[in-house]
């Protein structure tokens, strides 16, 4: 008799333990529109993976048969804006990468590098795929120079590059002549969008889709270290919003390696950004 009521104790404990369980699970599920929506700090990345460079491959130009020898890979980034009415960010990749000022006037792409100005050396791709290089860099003002070699380049294609390759770059913008604070704010914005779309959950419901003010706070070393919601009346009374607002916050906070020379953080102690989650309705 006194085995039955120990063995009884034992088995209604095991169906208490069994019925807590339940009990936690099924108030997880009463709350599950809120649970979606939390998402732990350990799952956000902490990285923006790549932009987008459209680029041109050119070959040595023999005069009798093409080859098949790499000089150059040239391109531009389309994501950032255009400054100085005309120009956006370049690219070189001959031994290393070099920044460079690509522009298109006409049917022709030009890259334009090297000295205080950028303009001791430029390359320059016509339509047809035949390139030209000039060495401007003892030339005297308004002197005609000759092509100093011609190249085949293979028609244009979309890659990627990681943004440690392309880190270097950007940090050598702060020496690019009218590149003012206006296209330095491009670039953050462009990078911290990256951040807050690698890390928004692509299975989310939400009725709206507002678009979310931060205001974002570095300190001397240009790192992010604070963020704050200019709107504290809609976060506490819109869950969408709340929502929104949580992910680019915890976006920004993790992404903070800002590719901007420290020379220019300064410019950005207290800056505003707006992140608009309507990406995720794109088809």
């Amino acid at each position: 008799m006194v085995n039955f009521f120990l063995i009884f104790l034992i088995l209604f404990g095991l169906s208490g333990c069994i019925t807590a369980e339940e009990k936690s699970f099924v108030s997880k599920e009463a709350n599950n529109d809120e649970t979606k929506t939390v998402l732990s700090q350990n799952k956000f990345k902490n990285s923006v993976e790549e932009y987008q460079f459209i680029q041109w491959k050119c070959y040595k130009y023999p005069w009798l048969i093409k080859s098949k020898e790499l000089i150059s890979t040239v391109g531009y980034f389309p994501e950032f804006k255009k400054f100085d009415q005309n120009n956006q960010i370049g690219m070189l990749l001959i031994k290393n990468k070099k920044l460079a000022i690509y522009s298109q006037k006409g049917v022709q792409h030009y890259w334009d590098w090297g000295g205080k100005n950028f303009n001791n050396y430029q390359l320059i791709i016509h339509p047809s795929g035949k390139g030209w290089f000039y060495d401007f860099e003892n030339a005297k003002s308004n002197e005609l120079k000759s092509p100093k070699e011609t190249y085949d380049c293979k028609p244009l294609n979309t890659t990627f590059i990681t943004i440690n390759d392309m880190d270097n770059i950007i940090k050598k913008l702060h020496y690019v002549p009218n590149f003012d604070r206006r296209d330095f704010k491009n670039i953050l914005q462009i990078h911290l969008q990256k951040c807050f779309k690698i890390n928004f959950p692509t299975t989310k419901i939400l009725k709206d889709y507002p678009t979310v003010t931060l205001q974002i706070f570095t300190n001397k070393d240009g790192v992010i270290n604070k963020t704050n919601f200019l709107n504290k009346k809609k976060y506490e009374d819109d869950i969408n919003y709340k929502i929104i607002a949580d992910i680019a916050s915890k976006s920004v906070m993790n992404c903070s390696h800002l590719p901007i020379h420290q020379k220019k953080m300064g410019l950005y102690k207290s800056f505003l950004m707006d992140f608009n989650p309507k990406f995720i309705l794109e088809k």
